[in-house]
């Protein structure tokens, strides 16, 4: 697909694989790319697809300095589009008058609309209330709450620590906040007296074994547009985390449902990543978190059939979207290779229990015809080489 003339479109946090899947997605596509990062080379500024990057302050960590260095980059640079690539960069971007951006276009949701779906409280709450699945899960606002969940001590440990935002805004930065997990009401204390004054309204949930599942979505107000799922094979760290090895899958019509309904009570405009966890106990799909952005394995996607980035940009700048979601091919893996060695490095870490990895049987050689990789393209080297140098520098700081 091609557009009818070239724009530019800038893509902040080029340091995130995210970024680069949507650099590469957006030049293909004809578009002229631009990146930020916190400095000027990153994987993303690293592709052939980047025909600029810019040094800019974090919004996480400077968010006063992200948007002055932003207004002023946007005055310089004739620029048609942003897009936002994290949770801090969408808030700050949505929650400014956009005139003060000139004629450039932030690709992103009303602050308000962000808030609904970033704040997990919120977002369980309304699950609870529209009967879909979830973990069983008590609401903490105030010490009298967790203390009267102590006394009643109807959960059986182990049990999930959720905050109910990721990163909590101040002005002088973002604080990211932790899902942790507490074995017994000792450990569920100690995290209290540690954490609970500070990161605000939090919950406590049983902890869900079974299968993770991600439902990625293009949303148009009450209804997906494009549709794409996958499941996380192996995650960094081991325990859970970030996707390191996944596969796309066929969608689950339970959750496809469930997403629907979530994000239409928010009118919801753009992308979105919808995350469940398959009970082992009753096979029931149960609501983990929504997340209003583009997501770490976008890559994926975009080898299987969907592309996002370019579904994204022609329904905001055009209006144009298919007549039904992209089909795309179940099966496909991607494999983030210093990721997986991160993996396996943890694994065998001292004083870690070790996991056998299995040997790869000759039956799997034909999945391994689908694999591909998120950061290494033999059609575009840089980011792959980047980040080579990049982590090999880090290993050996570390000594």
């Amino acid at each position: 697909m091609k557009i009818e003339k070239k724009k530019t479109i800038l893509i902040t946090e080029g340091e995130n694989r995210s970024s680069l899947a949507a650099t590469r997605s957006l030049g293909r596509a004809g578009y002229r790319v631009m990146v930020t990062g916190g400095k000027r080379k990153n994987i993303s500024s690293a592709s052939r697809f980047c025909s600029l990057s810019f040094q800019m302050p974090s919004p996480e960590a400077e968010p006063k300095k992200f948007i002055q260095a932003m207004e002023e980059l946007l005055d310089k640079e004739n620029i048609d589009y942003v897009l936002p690539m994290t949770e801090p960069a969408l808030f700050l971007l949505s929650q400014k008058d956009k005139g003060r951006f000139g004629k450039t276009r932030i690709i992103d949701e009303s602050s308000t609309k962000l808030a609904a779906v970033f704040d997990k409280l919120h977002v369980f709450k309304l699950a609870i209330k529209k009967n879909i699945a979830v973990p069983k899960t008590s609401f903490i606002s105030t010490p009298f709450d967790f203390f009267d969940l102590l006394e009643k001590g109807d959960f059986d440990f182990p049990v999930v620590i959720k905050p109910g935002m990721s990163k909590i805004y101040h002005d002088t930065g973002f604080v990211s906040t932790q899902v942790c997990y507490a074995e017994d009401q000792s450990s569920l204390m100690q995290w209290y007296e540690r954490h609970g004054t500070t990161v605000g309204p939090f919950m406590v949930q049983e902890k869900i074994d079974g299968p993770g599942t991600g439902l990625f979505t293009l949303f148009d107000t009450d209804k997906h547009l494009a549709l794409f799922s996958h499941r996380r094979l192996l995650e960094k760290p081991p325990s859970g985390g970030i996707s390191v090895y996944s596969e796309s899958v066929p969608l689950d019509p339970e959750m496809v449902e469930a997403s629907r309904i979530l994000l239409s009570e928010v009118r919801w405009q753009g992308v979105a990543m919808v995350e469940f966890k398959r009970d082992a106990r009753d096979g029931k799909a149960k609501l983990m978190e929504i997340n209003g952005r583009l997501w770490g394995s976008l890559q994926l996607a975009v080898q299987s059939g969907v592309d996002f980035p370019l579904l994204l940009m022609t329904y905001m700048e055009k209006g144009l979207f298919p007549n039904r979601p992209p089909r795309y091919e179940i099966g496909t893996r991607l494999v983030w290779i210093l990721g997986l060695l991160d993996h396996f490095l943890i694994r065998i870490k001292p004083g870690r229990k070790k996991a056998s990895i299995a040997p790869i049987r000759p039956s799997a050689w034909k999945a391994f015809q689908k694999t591909w990789f998120d950061v290494l393209d033999p059609r575009d080297l840089g980011p792959f080489l980047f980040e080579i140098q990049s982590y090999a520098t880090q290993l050996i700081h570390r000594r």
